[in-house]
């Protein structure tokens, strides 16, 4: 009997465990990246690209040397998030070409960059997604698309509340295939989506606090696969 079973071959079995990250809109230092990563933050999400509406969008002018800090910093698990620029009242670039942007960045600093976020929230100063929300889903398709055709992984960054806002209701469904990472303020450390929208029912990052020592991040968890290897 015991020869019958160290005869049973091992098995893998994919496991999920929660990572650390800190995402930022500013220009953040290698010595904040060697803080954050030396308290266990292992992962950065950087903006990448904002609406920057007077100009129609365009890439964050302090991506690159925030990523090389990151870089630096020992900080390997990047991802990026897209604030697109939109609102009937702007000149903003189609959604194909603030993307285009976005990879050439990538190409030109050879950047890599696990995720891109859509960034699907307000913001009174440009007065985006001021559509309707019939309207706003619309743009919000045109996104989806022009991200899909790009080729770049991607996910939805939002809120139950902003949801709510720009599309009339958390249960209008944009696309729950998408990873989500949501934000709500709760200092809990969980992936638990409390309050459900968009269709999805699970998560795979938390925003959950907005205050840091350094005062440059937002705090998250993330899901990461974790691989065992469990005998028989």
């Amino acid at each position: 009997m015991l020869r019958s079973l160290l005869l049973i071959p091992a098995y893998i079995a994919a496991a999920y465990a929660l990572v650390h990250g800190v995402d930022s809109s500013q220009l953040v230092s290698t010595a904040t990246y060697t803080k954050a990563k030396g308290e266990g933050f292992t992962k950065a999400i950087i903006r990448g690209y904002q609406e920057a509406c007077g100009d129609g969008g365009r890439v964050d002018p302090n991506f690159v040397q925030t990523y090389k800090n990151a870089r630096a910093a020992g900080i390997t698990n990047i991802d990026m998030y897209w604030f697109p620029c939109n609102g009937s009242g702007n000149s903003c670039k189609s959604y194909a070409t603030q993307i285009s942007e976005i990879a050439a960045v990538f190409s030109a600093n050879s950047m890599n960059i696990g995720t891109i976020w859509i960034d699907i929230e307000q913001d009174s100063t440009c007065d985006n997604w001021n559509y309707g929300t019939s309207g706003n889903l619309a743009q919000a398709k045109s996104m989806i698309s022009a991200i899909k055709a790009s080729g770049f992984n991607f996910g939805i960054y939002s809120s139950p509340g902003e949801w709510g806002n720009i599309f009339g209701s958390t249960s209008v469904v944009l696309d729950s295939s998408a990873p989500l990472w949501f934000a709500n303020w709760n200092n809990i450390e969980t992936l638990t989506l409390s309050t459900k929208f968009g269709g999805w029912t699970t998560a795979v990052g938390h925003q959950y606090t907005d205050v840091s020592a350094s005062g440059l991040f937002d705090l998250n968890v993330f899901a990461t696969k974790k691989v065992l290897r469990v005998k028989g």
